[in-house]
């Protein structure tokens, strides 16, 4: 635990002054992410955290969860900002405008959107991408990959969190238990 502790703090030590230096790979990868569908997932995890705070929540009229949302487009796009890096650190940029390029595809955007209306075709250009040399390696770093994503998400997550539960307290509000 210590060890994740020690990484997250070093990582976000450097990503924050990072941050304001976007360079073409880090857009490159922001890109990625947007078309992998990466980017509408955080949106949901936005979304799905207000609806696990209305139930920590008593009485707080509609009016405040609105006030409470806004700020959503931000808050996402400073988690995809810290997952590029994530990627940055497992990718090469030539990986990057390979993945992106497969999913700009009307193939890749259906698997992203969850489509079970994929033709044999469709399926058959997945599995070639998936075995491709790129393929290969995505699925040989998913493992360390995964955990940096998760640790960058557990970290958003739990100051959104925590930033909008103030933002209620601070207003008078109280939970329910």
């Amino acid at each position: 635990m210590k060890i994740r502790l020690l990484f997250l703090t070093l990582f976000c030590s450097i990503c924050f002054p990072l941050s304001a230096q976007i360079d073409a790979f880090q857009e490159n990868i922001i890109e990625y992410l947007k078309n992998n569908g990466t980017e509408n997932q955080y949106g949901d995890s936005y979304d799905e955290m207000f609806e696990i705070l209305k139930e920590q929540f008593l009485d707080v009229p509609d009016k405040e969860w609105s006030e409470l949302r806004v700020g959503k487009d931000e808050s996402v796009q400073d988690v995809i900002k810290f997952l590029a890096f994530a990627y940055r650190k497992h990718f090469t940029e030539s990986d990057i405008i390979a993945m992106t390029n497969f999913y700009k595809t009307e193939t890749a955007k259906k698997l992203v959107a969850g489509s079970n209306a994929l033709t044999n075709e469709e399926n058959d250009k997945i599995t070639e991408f998936f075995q491709s040399d790129i393929g290969k390696k995505i699925e040989s770093k998913q493992e360390a990959l995964s955990v940096d994503i998760g640790e960058i998400s557990a970290t958003w997550s739990r100051e959104l969190f925590a930033e909008k539960m103030s933002a209620l307290v601070k207003k008078g509000y109280s939970t329910k238990y």
